[in-house]
Parts: C-alpha cells; sequence; structure tokens
C-alpha cells in the first residue's frame, strides 16, 4: 500500500529524519515503561534517564537503553522507531500444526480458551446470552493472519492480549459496544503474527484489552496510572 504524500513543501512524499531531541523523547518513555515493570532499580533508573538527558548523539543516546534486561524494548529504538519500544512477536508453531477453523460457542453459560492453546487460522465465536473469555497473552500463535470472527447477542466477549501484539479490530455494535483501544505495537511483516477480529454485537458487549501474563484488570490500570505519572515527571524534569 502506497504511503499518501504530503501536499506541503518540496521535501512532500520523503521521510523526515528524527531528530535527537525527539530520540530523546522516545527513550526516556522507554526507560520509564521498564522502571514501571520493575526491570531497572531507581538508581539505575534515575542514571540511565540522566545518560539520556545529557547525550547529544544517537550513539549516546543508545548507551542509555544499552543492556537493558529481557522484557525491555531494545536498543534500536534509540534510532527512532516507535514501534520497536515493544517486544516483537514471532510465530510459536509452523503453518502445518495450525488447524483451518475452529468454533467456540457460549449460550446461557461461559467459555474459555485460556494458557497455551492454539488458535486456529479463522476462528469463529459466538456468545448467546452467555460469556466468553479469549485469553491470548499465552497462546501459541502461527505464521500471518488469525481471524476472530465473532457474534455476541444479549451477551459478552472478552479477549486478552499480549502487548506488542498487533491486532485489527472491525466490529460493528447494535445497541451495545465493540470497543478497541488501539495502542503501540509492532506492525506484522512477513512471519509475525497478527490477529483480526470482526464481527458484531447485539445488546452485547465485545471488548478487547492489553495486559501482560499474569497481570488482572486491576493492575493492568495500576500499571498505566504509574507509567503516566512518570512519563509526565520525566518530562517536567526535561524541560
Amino acid at each position: 500500500m502506497k504511503r499518501p504524500k504530503s501536499s506541503g513543501g518540496p521535501e512532500s512524499g520523503t521521510e523526515r529524519p528524527i531528530s535527537v531531541d525527539e530520540a530523546r523523547e522516545k527513550v526516556i518513555d522507554i526507560l520509564s515503561e521498564s522502571f514501571a515493570q520493575d526491570l531497572v532499580s531507581v538508581e539505575e533508573f534515575e542514571r540511565r534517564v540522566t545518560l539520556a538527558q545529557q547525550a547529544g548523539t544517537m550513539p549516546e543516546l543508545g548507551s542509555a537503553i544499552e543492556g537493558l534486561r529481557a522484557g525491555a524494548p531494545g536498543p534500536e529504538a534509540a534510532r527512532g522507531d516507535e514501534l520497536a519500544t515493544l517486544p516483537r512477536i514471532a510465530a510459536d508453531l509452523p503453518m502445518g500444526r495450525i488447524r483451518p477453523t475452529d468454533r467456540a460457542v457460549a449460550i446461557f453459560g461461559e467459555t474459555k480458551r485460556s494458557g497455551a492453546w492454539i488458535p486456529a487460522r479463522r476462528n469463529t465465536v459466538v456468545a448467546v446470552m452467555g460469556s466468553m473469555a479469549l485469553d491470548l497473552r499465552e497462546a501459541l500463535l502461527g505464521p500471518g493472519e488469525t481471524v476472530f470472527s465473532v457474534t455476541a447477542v444479549m451477551g459478552s466477549v472478552e479477549v486478552i492480549a499480549p502487548p506488542g501484539l498487533h491486532i485489527e479490530c472491525s466490529g460493528s455494535a447494535i445497541l451495545g459496544s465493540f470497543e478497541h483501544k488501539a495502542t503501540r505495537s509492532v506492525l506484522a511483516s512477513g512471519d509475525m503474527p497478527m490477529v483480526r477480529i470482526d464481527g458484531f454485537s447485539v445488546l452485547s458487549s465485545v471488548e478487547i484489552e492489553y495486559r501482560y501474563p499474569g497481570e488482572s484488570r486491576r493492575d493492568a490500570r495500576r500499571r498505566r496510572r504509574r507509567e503516566k505519572r512518570e512519563r509526565r515527571r520525566l518530562r517536567r524534569r526535561n524541560r
């Protein structure tokens, strides 16, 4: 898909290189997220932030996030790629291990998929006066696109995804809700997995949210508030 050209200036259609100041802000965001996840100590966090604030070149910015522990953003983010602040999710299984279709139904009851389960390439999800929970945080995904076609009638469907998994949503609602609060995610390319969710809800709710494995809804809210406060504090400090 071609990128639409800008209408302004002689450099229209070309990508502006990121400045050191813009990269510095992204690096500080990375450090804030790592600190919020308890991946670095307070002392280490302060040391790295000081390095980022004093950096005048891209290599110096890279040294501020060099060697972060697993689960933290990688040093490639210092080059200005926003999507590099999230872990890249690779396919867990080859194409031959993935079933072509599957169905999950909840009628006057509750159905849940969680743990190390294997979604099919195309999944039909039906909740009629029942509840459906699809937890993708530890699911084994195949390469490419995994599709969930959702039908909810006077019921509820909850989809929990790990941060970084690319999700596209095109659902509709009639006297209900079909909610997907998009976050930064790694755009799927090549054999990287992605999830597409479509369908409709009638007098129902379909909700898609991002949480880390083992993280409750309350824990996720606290983590996001903590990260937001820390980012605000660092921006004020950096002015």
